[in-house]
């Protein structure tokens, strides 16, 4: 099906290029995201039509010419599932804590989610190792404060916290669990937490929480006769951009403004 485009060894720095059996792939030893079968279908599309467009990146086990997969685990189930034998691969060679780091680094560079709690473990291995903050923030693109603020994830956050983070649900991000790092009485944690999950807080209205400030207001729909719904606008919305309090609003969006005509009053627009 000429699916996966196979070259010819030869060397790239300390690295070199291979066309490689899918079978002697091993999965990465950290996966740091969930496999997404959406993902995979869209890739093998793409890769039926147009070839592989950028190789896999693995490292040599050792272990009866086998080799794990460091960047592009997807796209080698891709292939497999297209009935390719074969894959162009960068074969490196990485320690254990240099392949991790390197696929936290093409991950963040991708801005794909990156599970919080597995990176987080993988830096507090890397600690025990020897390996600085700043070292870490380097190999990975960040800040010393990223790296520190993932390991306050694991070190402060109560477990029941942390399976609710890892569970994925897009309900708590690392950004939530970061603040929530930050409230030490467990209990509070717990129910700050929980609180977020119902209420399907942003991280800014977190903070708002945090610092002891009031909840955003929310607009409600309500569903009425016809097919058509009711938005039950707060007051202080209505009274700051000028609409008519008893009356009723069209609201739509037009190019990047949010749209608001009164039937009384004139039509105002916001920026979204």
């Amino acid at each position: 099906m000429g699916i996966c485009s196979a070259t010819q060894a030869h060397t790239v720095n300390s690295s070199f290029i291979a066309d490689l059996e899918i079978e002697r792939l091993l999965p990465p030893h950290q996966l740091l995201r969930p496999i997404e079968e959406s993902l995979i279908s869209e890739l093998a599309r793409s890769i039926e039509n147009l070839g592989l467009l950028q190789p896999i990146v693995v490292r040599k086990t050792g272990a009866n010419g086998k080799y794990e997969v460091i960047c592009g685990y997807h796209r080698v189930e891709a292939c497999r599932r297209l009935g390719s034998r074969r894959i162009s691969a960068v074969v490196c060679t990485l320690n254990d804590d240099e392949a991790f780091l390197a696929r936290v680094s093409e991950n963040l560079l991708k801005d794909v989610y990156v599970d919080p709690i597995q990176e987080a473990n993988g830096y507090k291995i890397l600690l025990m190792n020897g390996w600085t903050i700043n070292a870490m923030a380097k190999r990975v693109g960040k800040s010393d404060s990223y790296i520190c603020e993932r390991l306050s994830i694991i070190k402060h956050l109560d477990p029941s916290v942390r399976r609710k983070l890892s569970a994925s649900t897009g309900a708590l991000t690392p950004s939530h669990a970061e603040l929530l790092a930050k409230i030490r009485d467990l209990k509070k944690q717990i129910e700050v937490a929980d609180f977020v999950e119902r209420k399907r807080l942003s991280v800014r209205a977190l903070e708002t929480v945090l610092k002891g400030g009031p909840l955003p207001k929310r607009i409600e729909l309500e569903p009425e006769s016809g097919g058509t719904r009711v938005i039950r606008i707060p007051n202080e919305f209505t009274e700051a951009i000028g609409i008519h309090s008893e009356g009723y609003a069209h609201m739509y969006i037009e190019g990047k403004k949010l749209i608001i005509e009164n039937i009384y009053r004139s039509k105002r627009s916001l920026h979204v």
